[in-house]
């Protein structure tokens, strides 16, 4: 039975570098812009959502898959009020320190400055207010409004389908496994539809027409992106399926078995992305609405190829998921949401710096010391605030609090637990039938075709 998955921290580590990625190529175009070859620039400033898109995947897997068991199992369902406690504790400590640092470093970005503006950051509500989106504290907060608002929602989301299971005759573990597939499958429609009416209906708008909750935000809030959860969720359900007795799901045992395949379709996308027509000027992506649906569409399909192999096991590890879950991918993934909130206050920091030491304006030197810098603030976000707190919130909701026995226990990763795990993410016996590997390789094929179709296919959009 699965009780860890060792290979999702080496995931969300791979997701937090594609995001830094994207933020550092966008500043050095602005400092040097012939600092990166326009072949890297093209397929890094592609990355726009297809970092997002594996971080609210892996919310979607890890916090449904709870709930899910317990309906399969017929036991009661993880209690709310615990739930949204352990969830804010794992938000919010780490966003107020960084959020705290970045306004103490003057590289915090506000709207205005006034104590409006500095309630709406620090309760995490920019992306409800007409110009916030970008425009109260961190960046990358809009993300983490996304984030508050699932977790608000995913109790209900898992009542709604408890009370579905309800209205089937059938048994209630084929109850349970439908009743969750309308749910999560109406949660993915719903995201596609408000993300294309984002992008090719309210866009014509011309600007928000109320301060609060205008609709002309809807492509900053759940709705556009619960398509990313959805995926995630339906992960989560396949997995609880299969760890509660039912037989893995064909079509995504095949590339569990073969995560080289499912990474390959992933590259495959990714290399479609940067031939989805999305033009680089000077420092800015400007993208046309087609390219901003593909981009969206693409990175999603490629973020879900990536998190497969690591949620769902196979008959062996393989190279790729040891690598995964090795101990440098381990450590990067333990402190990559504190890596991911701080990651931008020290770019803009150090683009700062540059003006009066040129010699930080040389791509390896600046890039060097912002990962150095953005590395050393993740660790110290880690140690001193967001695991004593996730901590606490354990403690108050019935958990068991972690055994420290010295303190400077408190400054170290422990990486042997999730060693001890790496060898049991293994199914326990062979499930392959004829057939897969013809499968595997037919949608390989398909995806590079249309990969090289697709400047062609953008145009019908």
């Amino acid at each position: 039975m699965l009780r860890s998955f060792p290979c999702l921290d080496g995931v969300r580590a791979f997701a937090a570098s594609t995001v830094i990625a994207y933020h550092l190529t966008t500043v050095l175009l602005v400092i040097d812009p012939g600092a990166v070859p326009s072949v890297i620039v093209r397929h890094i400033a592609t990355l726009d959502r297809f970092g997002v898109a594996i971080f609210f995947m892996l919310s979607g897997f890890l916090l449904y898959r709870p709930f899910v068991i317990a309906q399969l199992r017929g036991e009661r369902t993880p209690r709310a009020i615990a739930f949204w406690i352990r969830r804010g504790a794992r938000i919010f400590p780490g966003y107020w320190f960084a959020l705290i640092g970045s306004m103490l470093l003057g590289v915090a970005v506000f709207y205005q400055r006034d104590l409006t503006s500095y309630a709406t950051a620090f309760g995490l509500l920019g992306s409800y207010h007409a110009y916030g989106v970008l425009s109260y504290g961190l960046v990358v907060a809009w993300t983490l409004v996304i984030e508050i608002a699932f977790y608000a929602l995913l109790p209900a989301f898992a009542g709604l389908a408890r009370l579905i299971a309800c209205k089937f005759a059938k048994s209630a573990r084929i109850s349970v496994l439908r009743s969750n597939l309308i749910v999560v499958t109406v949660l993915i429609l719903v995201g596609m539809i408000s993300r294309y009416i984002s992008i090719f209906v309210i866009s014509d708008w011309g600007g928000p027409a109320t301060t609060w909750f205008p609709l002309y935000n809807l492509g900053s809030w759940l709705p556009s992106y619960l398509d990313m959860f959805g995926l995630g969720m339906l992960l989560a359900l396949a997995s609880a399926w299969r760890e509660t007795g039912g037989a893995n799901i064909r079509a995504l045992r095949i590339f569990a078995e073969r995560p080289w395949a499912s990474w390959g379709i992933a590259g495959i996308m990714v290399i479609a992305l940067g031939r989805a027509g999305m033009p680089i000027v000077p420092g800015l992506l400007s993208i046309e609405r087609s390219s901003a649906f593909i981009r969206d569409e693409l990175s999603i399909i490629a973020a879900f190829a990536i998190i497969l192999p690591a949620a769902i096991p196979g008959m062996r590890l393989g190279l790729l998921r040891r690598i995964l879950a090795s101990r440098p991918f381990f450590l990067c993934g333990t402190v990559a949401f504190g890596a991911y909130l701080w990651h931008v206050s020290l770019v803009i920091l150090i683009e700062r710096w540059s003006e009066t030491f040129p010699a930080l304006r040389s791509a390896p030197v600046f890039v060097g010391l912002a990962l150095l810098l953005t590395g050393v603030a993740a660790y110290v976000s880690y140690v001193l605030v967001e695991s004593p707190f996730r901590s606490l919130a354990t403690v108050a909701t019935g958990g068991k609090r972690p055994g420290v026995k010295r303190l400077r226990d408190w400054a170290i990763i422990d990486f042997q637990v999730h060693a001890s795990r790496i060898e049991a993410f293994v199914l326990p016996k062979a499930e392959s039938r004829r057939g897969d590997s013809f499968i595997v390789f037919s949608t390989i094929l398909l995806a590079a075709i249309f990969a090289l179709s697709l400047p062609s296919l953008r145009g019908a959009i």
